[in-house]
């Protein structure tokens, strides 16, 4: 049986990626003011960072169509499907509808959906776990399965320069958002094992929020079998503090064995912004 992966375009994957993994992406659309981007690879993340810089407003995100997911689940006899965080997005419950129209037409097709109860990294670290169940014979059942226990255990962190956009599209409380901007704090967020963003420590400066975070991965993953653990890390036009965090956490979290790096694409750059980091493991 033929086994596809379709996600939404929160997953931020390279071209060589989406190609080696054969993900198939549904894409959300942003609007900033007057300007509208689809979010695919013709998407120019520059120009959105610049637009979203001028506009004093908050830009609005839309998810794919029950249709566009009907359309990408009917290609296949049998698929697996990465979505937005319910808590953050329509996208998981518009992929639903789209499951159920694909099965009034072809009631034989397996199609299972994801709540990644995650976004960009965290996304992208799903869909790896997915080829790699594909690629190794697993059966479809077994695979919904081991996916569903990697997805309640994985942890996705996070560290912005500027929280305003989380703010206003109500994605995190005005109150969180302000401490952000006080005194140079520089929350480290994540999620509370069920979707929704939550504060984990504040640190002051982007430099020792970017320390503390490798030193909390190295924490959390003390007690992993060494060289057992990937993690991806989404950057938003910073690819050289990707770098030397990339070369932190594999000097400093011995779990690790490998760690991919991904720039963000168009929803990830929408809420992480310039500068910011997104990691799952």
């Amino acid at each position: 049986m033929e086994m596809k992966i379709i996600a939404d375009s929160c997953c931020d994957l390279t071209p060589a990626l989406k190609h080696l993994w054969g993900v198939q992406i549904a894409s959300l659309s942003i609007d900033v003011g007057a300007h509208h981007y689809v979010d695919d690879e013709s998407l120019d993340t520059a120009a959105l960072i610049t637009d979203m810089a001028a506009y004093k407003g908050a830009p609005s995100t839309a998810c794919p169509a029950p249709e566009e997911y009907m359309r990408l689940m009917c290609q296949s006899d049998a698929c697996f499907v990465v979505t937005l965080s319910g808590k953050l997005s329509g996208s998981y419950n518009a992929a639903c509808v789209g499951r159920e129209m694909a099965l009034e037409a072809y009631p034989e097709k397996k199609i299972h959906i994801f709540d990644s109860e995650s976004a960009s990294a965290g996304e992208t670290r799903i869909v790896m776990l997915l080829r790699e169940l594909i690629d190794g014979g697993l059966p479809f059942e077994e695979i919904v399965e081991r996916a569903c226990a990697f997805i309640a255990a994985m942890k996705t962190h996070f560290v912005l320069e500027d929280l305003s956009h989380l703010v206003k599209n109500g994605r995190i409380s005005r109150f969180a958002g302000l401490a952000g901007t006080m005194l140079n704090v520089r929350p480290i967020m994540g999620e509370n094992g069920h979707g929704e963003i939550i504060p984990l420590e504040k640190v002051r400066g982007t430099a020792n929020a970017m320390r503390r975070l490798v030193e909390m991965v190295a924490e959390e993953t003390a007690q992993r079998a060494a060289g057992s653990l990937t993690l991806v890390l989404s950057y938003c036009n910073c690819l050289e503090r990707a770098l030397e965090l990339k070369k932190n956490f594999l000097a400093k979290c011995q779990a690790l064995k490998e760690v991919i790096l991904v720039p963000t694409a168009g929803i990830s750059t929408v809420y992480a912004d310039n500068g910011g980091v997104v990691i799952a493991f």
